[in-house]
């Protein structure tokens, strides 16, 4: 078993749709890990056409995260950046020497913490004190205008799409889990490869939503605990094989039955999102169809035992099974910080 971590640049930028509306007006900068895990497979059936990818899925040796960003820095190291857990921790009691002037504001619009960080951003829950320094400036959103072209001599409408464009040293990285048999790796590259002209994400047929991949990707194995190439990328590497008693998600989970009951316990802090969308195969419908709606937990996550999770069958009048991946990459971490 090994984890690769793969960084991807989208020159034109990306438009990726909000879990709380369906508008062309307003993106994401990140990108769900079921939306992710769907484009994936469709390269794989374009390219492939057979159930290997579904059953090694199945069985929990083929996972992805979500599409997260990353900033690099001048000394050439990279930051990468977790979603912001959903936890409260009890605080203790701060005198009031020793109380710190905190931008609250800029506590609550924060939605990413660098991953050698976390620790400090669970100290900061704790004690009320050294909210850590992020920078958090990974591009802006830009918003255009569109002329939508009717085929039946209708009038031309105008429209307006919200595109994310990140800066020169910023853009999206992954974490793939993959079976040890080595085909694998080139059978995914030779996907990865594929959606990479395809594009994910809005209005793909107007250039947003592709992008490079930078380089070869960071393998971790969890051997290998020094620096791999910052401080970043080491507390990964430790993290997706640690023991820790919690575990913060990386994906969108979808609980099985006895996983539901877990989950109503004491020490579990999560947020619900609505997943739904259209499936986009020729071969499942004449015309575009809706997928059928679910609530999955959201990366971001902080769970007291490692979840497993489900892939679910979305199938509603098609002609084949539309799956919806819910089973999650974790990573160990500390909360209790001192």
């Amino acid at each position: 078993m090994s984890y690769l971590l793969y960084k991807l640049r989208f020159p034109n930028g990306i438009h990726i749709g909000t879990a709380f509306g369906n508008t062309l007006e307003e993106t994401m900068i990140s990108v769900y890990s079921d939306t992710f895990y769907s484009a994936l497979y469709n390269e794989y059936m374009k390219i492939y056409n057979n159930d290997e990818l579904y059953k090694i899925s199945e069985s929990g040796d083929f996972l992805v995260s979500d599409l997260l960003p990353f900033k690099e820095k001048d000394d050439k190291t990279t930051d990468f950046y977790l979603p912001k857990p959903f936890i409260s921790i009890e605080r203790k009691e701060i005198k009031k020497d020793d109380e710190e002037k905190i931008d609250r504001k800029k506590v609550k619009a924060t939605n990413f913490i660098p991953a050698d960080k976390l620790e400090e951003y669970f100290s900061f829950l704790k004690n009320g004190t050294n909210f850590p320094i992020i920078d958090d400036d990974f591009g802006k959103k830009q918003l255009y205008t569109k002329n939508k072209v009717s085929l039946e001599n209708e009038d031309t409408q105008i429209y307006n799409i919200e595109i994310f464009k990140f800066n020169e040293k910023s853009g999206l990285y992954f974490i793939v889990k993959l079976p040890e048999d080595e085909k694998w790796q080139e059978i995914f590259q030779n996907i990865l490869d594929s959606l990479a002209l395809t594009g994910i994400g809005g209005k793909k047929n107007s250039g947003f939503g592709h992008f490079t991949i930078e380089e070869d990707p960071m393998i971790f194995d969890g051997l290998d605990f020094e620096e791999i190439e910052s401080e970043s990328d080491a507390f990964i590497n430790r993290s997706l094989f640690s023991n820790e008693k919690e575990f913060l998600i990386l994906s969108s989970y979808s609980p099985k039955i006895e996983e539901i009951e877990k989950i109503k316990e004491d020490g579990n802090y999560y947020q619900l999102i609505k997943r739904s969308g259209f499936v986009n195969s020729s071969s499942y419908s004449e015309q575009a169809e809706k997928r059928k709606q679910v609530y999955m937990l959201s990366s971001g996550s902080v769970l007291s035992f490692k979840p497993e999770g489900k892939i679910l069958d979305l199938n509603l009048h098609g002609k084949h099974s539309i799956y919806r991946m819910g089973k999650p990459i974790v990573l160990g971490v500390k909360i209790w910080v001192i």
